[in-house]
This record gives C-alpha cells, structure tokens and sequence, in this order.
C-alpha cells in the first residue's frame, strides 16, 4: 500500500511537471474585446510573430503552446499591429497580463511573473530618468558654470541609473534582465591612458575598449538574440570599433565564433550575421573574412543549417573569391583578343596591368568605358599601365563596334570564343567569370608587375587615386 502511495505521488509529480511545459499565458485587455492580439519577439532589427488569439466578448484569451518560449523580450501586439507593449519572459511562463488602459501601458499589471513585473519597474524608472536628462538643456548663452552644473546633474542621473542596473547584476546576475544589463555596459577607460608627459594615448583608449566591449557578455546566452540591445551592441563592434584589416577581423571572428559553438542558435547567428557582412563588404579586402569562414566553418559542414538556394549561393561565392584575394596572383585567362589569337597575362610586361571586364550592351559600361579611356591615355599610360578590356557578354558584333566607334586604339582587348567557354564547361573547370568573381560589370582590377592582384571593386576614379599615390 505504501509503494502505490509513493508511485501515486511520483506520477502526480510528473504530470505537474508536464503541466507546466510550454506556455501559458493569459490576457485581459477589455478594450480589445472580439479582437487580434499577437505574442512577437525582438530578433535583431526584426520583430517576428509567435502567436496569436482572438479575445473573447469579455476582452480575455490565452497565449498557450506545447513548446516551451525561450528567454527574451516579447511583444504584446495591438489588434492591427498599431502599437505594443513589452515583456520580458524568462524562468516564468505561466502569468496574466492584465492590461485595463491601453493608451496608458503604466496601467499593465503581471500576475505571476516576479521578473516580468520587475522589468516594468526598470522601463518607469527609465522613462522618470530619461525625461529628467531631457529637462537638462543647455540654453545658447549658457555661461561655463551653468554648462558645468548641467553636466554634473546629468552625470548623477548617470550613475544613479548604473547604480540602479549594478543593484540588480549583483542580486541576481544570471537572469535575464542582469544579462542585458551587462550588454549595455560600455567600458570605462582609465587615466592609465595618459602618457607620462600627459599627452592622451589614444592607441592604448582603443585597445582597452576593445578588449573590454564584451566584459559580462555570454556569447552562448540566446536569451540575448531576443532583446533589441545585443544586434546593435554586436553591429557597432565591427563597424565602428574594429581595426578594418581583414586579418583582424578574422581574428575576433574565431574568437566569436569558436566561443558560441556550444549554443546552436547563437553560432547560427553569428556565422549568418558575418556571412551577410562579408559576402559582400563595403570595403575592398574583405571579402577575405567571407572566405575564411566559407573554409573554415561552411565547407567542412559546421555550419549546415543553410537552404539549398542559400547553400548554392555561397558555395558559388566562396569558390569564386577564394580565386581572387588581394595579393594572390590573378588567376590564368584563357582568352583570344579581337584577331583570334590567344592573349597570355601572363606573358605581358607592364609596370601595372588594369583588367576591365565590361560588357558592350551595358548602359552603366557605356557610361564608364570612355572615362576611363580618357583617363588611361591622360595618365596611366605614361605611368606605364596597360589596359586589357575582356567582354563579358553582348555579343561579338556590337563588342567590335563599340571598341571602333569609341576609338580604344590603345586596349588590348580578349573575349572566350563560346567553343572554349563549352570545352571548359564540360571539363568542370572554373571559367573567368567564376574566377575573377563577375556578377555586375563594368569590373576593375589592378595587377602589379608579377600580375599580383593589387586592387578590385574600385571605381574608374578611386583607382586612379591609387595608381597615383602608387607612382608616387
């Protein structure tokens, strides 16, 4: 009799803990009575739907789900969408939101949910804070004390509302509203950064504040992915606070990389985020990153979560850049020039070698072509360039006619006959639109005397600011 006691118990138990998986939460906003609410969630600059109810006569419903809601700031949408309040879930997802006035979201009250009622204090406690630094303006005649006073009070304010975040790291630093916290922090530089003859060391402020930007972060907390302060906590690190070099970059991207591998949903985050970065970057170079993670994380299928579009995608990418990195030599061109003979790269002498890949029925090539005729004949050709003009598409005809019509006497100029382009093709081999990356023409490369690529995504004009600077 004592051992079904004992199972009755342990199988009461398992059926609580059963109950209390997923989800459970109730609403009650009598304003939206008969109408639409959603469940979102921030997701970088996103705001993805996870659910919604339709509230019965009395403006009551139930946001319920078998699967548990992982951490994060949620969104409690209006009907139509028209405007939302927030709510941080964490540890507990069984509550109430009771919402009396929804044009007063101070009015919102949570039954059940210490830390989400928590999170409502921090967002008055902020809106109370920011309104007393808004009121702490400066007037345009304000004299050097009054400048200095309102600068004092708002520091104040400042470290009152540090002091505030610090008090709850401290109480309880694993949850989720102290791990935000500790992402907004922003690292305090010390004196140490003045020289001993009290000149301000501005290397030593960049390297501190590096190295401390992600002090108290967790790169395998996806609880992070669903609040609105981790994207552009992470977008400002690699625009605005990383040396650009490509070596450096890939540095901080393994260390980023290698440290949230054991959260699948952060690596997925971070490889498709700096994929999307580097694919295709603002800066000539860097496409190196793009390859170095292809290499070391795409291709050998630690990062496999990809569609077979956006696997085709950047498998096309990854194989046409590993061909064509700054300072690597510039791949072979089988190619013929305007009488059918073959043109060997490297078989041509020239200090520097520009390649335009340019296409004869292309408006922007049209724009661009003569310019940089113009500009080859005004000051590269005496500086010891040599240009090859390679047609892309177009067409035969209407590529002879424009390069007779527009007089570019002093190009060398090569295209791939269809039979050679076929043969490669059937081979398998990498044609040069592959190899040199021609997705949009006009194109440009600068190849140095040993046909090292020196230069490429530049236009007409920027590449005569470094043909220059290199002459110099």
């Amino acid at each position: 009799m004592k051992q079904l006691y004992i199972i009755s118990i342990l199988i009461i138990a398992h059926l609580y803990g059963l109950a209390q998986m997923g989800y459970n939460i109730k609403v009650s906003i009598p304003n939206f009575k008969n109408q639409y609410v959603y469940l979102g969630y921030y997701f970088g600059s996103t705001l993805p739907i996870r659910d919604s109810i339709l509230l019965n006569d009395k403006g009551n419903g139930t946001f319920v789900g078998a699967i548990p809601l992982p951490g994060g700031i949620y969104l409690l949408g209006y009907p139509n969408k028209s405007d939302k309040v927030e709510l941080l879930i964490d540890v507990n997802r069984y509550f109430t939101v009771i919402l009396p006035n929804p044009n007063d979201k101070k009015s919102m009250r949570l039954v059940g949910s210490p830390e989400g009622a928590q999170f409502m204090v921090y967002q008055n406690y902020m809106e109370v804070q920011g309104k007393a630094v808004q009121a702490l303006k400066e007037t345009p005649n304000a004299t050097a004390a009054e400048k200095a006073k309102i600068a004092a009070q708002r520091k104040t304010i400042n470290d009152a509302v540090n002091a505030y975040r610090e008090g709850i790291i401290k109480k309880n630093p694993k949850a989720l509203l102290a791990t935000i916290f500790n992402a907004l922090k922003e690292p305090v530089i010390p004196e140490a950064t003045k020289l001993q003859a009290g000149k301000y060391d501005s290397t030593y402020a960049w390297y501190y504040y590096k190295s401390n930007y992600w002090n108290g972060v967790s790169f395998t907390d996806d609880r992070l992915l669903r609040t609105p302060v981790y994207e552009p906590k992470w977008d400002n690190y690699f625009k605005q606070i990383l040396y650009q070099s490509p070596d450096s970059i890939i540095k901080e991207v393994d260390k980023i990389l290698i440290a949230s591998m054991p959260n699948t949903e952060m690596f997925k985050y971070h490889t498709s985020k700096l994929i999307d970065r580097y694919i295709n970057p603002e800066y000539m170079g860097q496409d190196a990153v793009f390859v170095h993670i292809f290499e070391k994380y795409v291709a050998p299928g630690t990062a496999d979560w990809f569609t077979e579009k956006q696997k085709k995608y950047i498998y096309d990418r990854g194989y046409s850049l590993m061909a064509n990195k700054l300072g690597d030599k510039a791949p072979p061109l089988n190619l013929v020039d305007t009488n059918g003979t073959a043109l060997n790269l490297y078989n041509l002498q020239a200090k520097y070698t520009v390649l335009c890949f340019w296409d004869a029925t292309c408006g922007h090539c049209k724009e661009v072509v003569p310019k940089l005729d113009s500009i080859y004949t005004a000051k590269w050709k005496n500086m010891g360039v040599q240009v090859i003009g390679i047609m892309t598409d177009g067409g035969l005809p209407a590529w002879k006619q424009y390069i007779t019509q527009n007089k570019l006497t002093t190009w060398l100029h090569a295209y791939q006959p269809d039979d050679v382009r076929k043969q490669e093709n059937a081979a398998g081999k990498a044609n040069f639109r592959q190899l040199y990356d021609i997705v949009t023409t006009p194109k440009l490369y600068l190849l140095d005397k040993d046909k090292h690529i020196k230069a490429k995504q530049l236009t007409y004009l920027q590449l005569d600011d470094m043909l220059s600077k290199l002459n110099n």
